[in-house]
């Protein structure tokens, strides 16, 4: 009886830690591509115009509205300035750079399982160069609000929930990688 008790917990307990993992972290992300599948680049030549594509992803929930900023990487890419997909039915205030609020007249994401672009930053290259390492574009907080990460508030309730600023990268670079045996491998996990 015992033993049959405690293959029951360890299944469940299983379950319980495989279905938390299994859980979507809400997350905002730049794209250097509108098919929003490129978080990695090369420097663009210097000059050259730029759209990069802020897309909200896995939040769940209908959403209200959104806040973050994005720090992009200087001299390699210079600011100019936002737009949003659809200013018909969106408004915001402030800019990516220092902080931007946006807010939905209709509510917006019915489905947070898919990839919802709301913001398109125009930029332009400047010197850039990928023998200098790389250069991230991180999505952060609305620092002037005191906030270290992007925010939503949920239409229904109005609550305000934390997700989690990503980064992409120009001037990725190589993957460190080194020779091993299966053995070594081993070895680092005694």
């Amino acid at each position: 009886m015992k033993k049959a008790l405690a293959g029951v917990l360890a299944v469940a307990v299983v379950g319980v830690l495989a279905g938390s993992a299994m859980a979507q972290v809400p997350n905002i992300q730049v794209y250097f591509d509108p098919a929003h599948t490129q978080t990695q680049a090369t420097c663009g030549e210097a000059g050259t115009p730029v759209t990069l594509y802020v897309v909200m992803n896995n939040w769940n929930m209908n959403v209200a509205g959104v806040d973050f900023s994005i720090s992009y990487p200087a001299p390699a890419l210079t600011w100019l300035f936002d737009q949003l997909p659809d200013p018909l039915t969106s408004t915001s205030i402030g800019n990516s750079p220092t902080g931007i609020a946006i807010a939905y007249a209709n509510c917006c994401f019915l489905d947070g399982t898919q990839a919802n672009e709301i913001l398109l930053p125009f930029l332009l290259w400047g010197p850039c160069d990928c023998a200098q390492g790389p250069k991230p574009v991180v999505v952060g907080g609305y620092t002037a609000l005191g906030k270290t990460q992007p925010t939503a508030v949920r239409k229904e309730d109005f609550t305000e929930h934390s997700g989690v600023g990503m980064t992409s990268l120009i001037c990725p670079g190589p993957i460190a990688t080194e020779a091993s045996t299966w053995g070594q491998v081993k070895a680092l996990y005694r």
